[in-house]
């Protein structure tokens, strides 16, 4: 099961952020191939929610590959998937409206449960724009390669780690984070 929720609320599996940082305080291990990077490693913001929707299709296209092995991954374990977003925080948008819905419809597709939580039930998003991001990820093109199974390596104590934070390296923030909002 994966969990998509805000870092203000308890998680209830294991805990990752999806961010491009992380709240002072907190320091989850992070899955940096999720976070809103552009293919380029610069943050996806500012654009309403149907350019963002392209936006960020792209960027996980780009980075197939990782994000690939992370959701085979997700396949072996309950996770949660923490961002800063939440009704609370939002303004402008009566649904909400945060990059992880987007990684639920990915995941959903991909074969796995997902538990929407923490306002992301009511998504700014709807059935047509779920279509339409998964088709520009590629996901009819590359849906065969990525339905294979994960093999079993040794993993690290972060186990996406080896796979997520090769391209988007960013260096520790004072205060530890490493992360992504």
């Amino acid at each position: 099961m994966i969990y998509l929720q805000s870092f203000f609320s308890s998680p209830r599996a294991e805990a990752f952020s999806v961010a491009r940082w992380q709240p002072r305080g907190f320091s989850y291990p992070e899955i940096r191939c999720l976070a809103p990077f552009d293919a380029d490693g610069r943050p996806i913001r500012g654009l309403p929610p149907e350019r963002y929707l392209e936006a960020y299709a792209v960027a996980l296209a780009s980075r197939w590959p990782e994000v690939r092995r992370a959701l085979e991954h997700f396949k072996r374990r309950d996770v949660s998937l923490l961002c800063w977003c939440n009704p609370k925080r939002q303004r402008g948008y009566p649904k909400l409206f945060c990059h992880t819905i987007l990684i639920g419809f990915l995941a959903e597709r991909f074969g796995l449960p997902v538990m929407y939580l923490d306002g992301r039930e009511n998504p700014v998003w709807n059935e047509e724009d779920k279509h339409r991001f998964l088709r520009l990820v590629g996901f009819n093109l590359i849906e065969q390669k990525a339905l294979t199974v994960f093999s079993d390596t040794v993993l690290s104590e972060n186990p996406f780690l080896p796979f997520c934070g090769r391209n988007l390296a960013v260096k520790a923030r004072k205060g530890g984070s490493t992360g992504g909002r």
